[in-house]
């Protein structure tokens, strides 16, 4: 009797346990909807990042109101990291452990990206990352995460070659946060500089909250470089620009995707200070083209007292690729098949990343081809080289 007792509880623990997971694999999916969770930095210093998330957000509604997908519409449920790892771990598995949501897009903040990495993992659940470049994110590549944007090691390559496309520019200098997200950058940046020889008149740090950048450019104008690089979150960026035009260091500064020449221009409220600052373009063309003003459109649409800025657009290339990932999944949606439709994007090209997208299941830093902008005559340029407009 014992016995077969014993043998009931272990058959009936063996099916909680296998119905626990068949339910996770589709957790967040009925007939009609599929909770999607959007976490991003809704409040704090970095709250501007959030339009990252609301112009994904934006367009999942356009989608629902073209149709959905096979007869659903996407649920999405936003949840604020705060730019904070402690933040962004309780966003992450509220979002998975209580809302139970199909899956995850979305995350400002390399750092909290980082954080969020274990409970993701342990978790199973698919996540696109679309702002956060960090490329550790994605690699090694680990199943269930992908990244939806160019990461850190496209882009840190990527400033190496623009700045050294300056004719006679031979001295560089670096100025970063120590933070993850701004070391993403600057190790294949600095391996770019190793293959070319090149070694840097100045390396130095400024931190998240810093409120004055004189002594870094102090010792900028003593090292005098030919070129800044300038690894920084959007605040510090503008205090370096203003202290910049303060002091006359008179040379251009190249800056990441953390920052966007728009919000930083609302920050520094003077375009001579953005005199020669370039940053990382992902996109096709210049925010008042036509091709991008579609998506403009969409936000404005869905969130009419949003402002436009190039972190508006960041993440709407992996919400188009993600809407075409769940598409080919098909109506039977789990994680197991949306994960294997993801893995056979290959050269999607989304209208709005500058490049394709392409995942294997080697691979899932999906975006290599990053530009330049900076503002010309008041007005944003993109350039695939020094002087070489797109």
């Amino acid at each position: 009797m014992y016995k077969h007792r014993l043998l009931a509880a272990l058959v009936t623990s063996a099916l909680a346990v296998i119905a626990a997971s068949a339910s996770a694999d589709t957790q967040g999916v009925t007939k009609d909807t599929i909770k999607v969770g959007v976490m991003g930095p809704f409040t704090g210093n970095a709250s501007s990042y959030s339009k990252a998330e609301i112009g994904l957000m934006a367009y999942y509604k356009y989608v629902n109101d073209n149709g959905g997908i096979d007869g659903r519409k996407i649920e999405t449920i936003p949840e604020d990291t705060a730019c904070d790892q402690a933040t962004g771990i309780a966003a992450a598995k509220k979002l998975i452990y209580q809302e139970k949501v199909f899956m995850l897009h979305g995350n400002s903040c390399s750092g909290v990206a980082l954080a969020v990495k274990p409970t993701v993992v342990e978790s199973g659940i698919p996540w696109m990352v679309a702002h956060a470049v960090n490329q550790d994110i994605s690699s090694p590549v680990v199943k269930n995460i992908f990244h939806g944007v160019p990461t850190s090691l496209a882009m840190g390559r990527s400033i190496g070659a623009f700045v050294t496309s300056k004719p006679g520019a031979t001295r560089f200098a670096i100025i970063a946060h120590s933070n993850a997200w701004a070391q993403g950058y600057k190790k294949p940046l600095m391996e770019y500089f190793k293959e070319k020889g090149i070694k840097l008149v100045a390396d130095l740090e400024m931190e998240r909250g810093s409120t004055d950048a004189t002594p870094q450019v102090l010792k900028l104008k003593q090292a005098k470089p030919d070129f800044v690089i300038a690894i920084l979150y959007e605040a510090e960026t503008a205090i370096f620009l203003r202290d910049r035009a303060k002091y006359g260091l008179d040379v251009p500064v190249m800056g990441t995707l953390g920052t966007d020449l728009e919000s930083t221009l609302a920050r520094v409220g003077d375009m001579n200070v953005m005199k020669d600052y370039f940053v990382l373009h992902p996109f096709v063309a210049p925010l008042d083209d036509p091709r991008m003003q579609k998506y403009a459109d969409i936000i404005k649409k869905y969130y009419p007292k949003e402002s436009i800025s190039s972190f508006s657009f960041a993440s709407i290339g992996s919400a188009i690729a993600m809407v075409e990932a769940l598409k080919r999944a098909g109506p039977d949606l789990t994680w197991d098949g949306l994960i294997k439709a993801l893995d056979g994007l290959h050269d999607f090209d989304t209208g709005v990343l500058a490049g394709p997208i392409t995942f294997t299941p080697e691979n899932h830093a999906g975006v290599s081809k990053v530009a330049a902008a900076k503002y010309v005559d008041g007005k944003p340029v993109v350039f695939k080289a020094w002087n070489e407009p797109m």
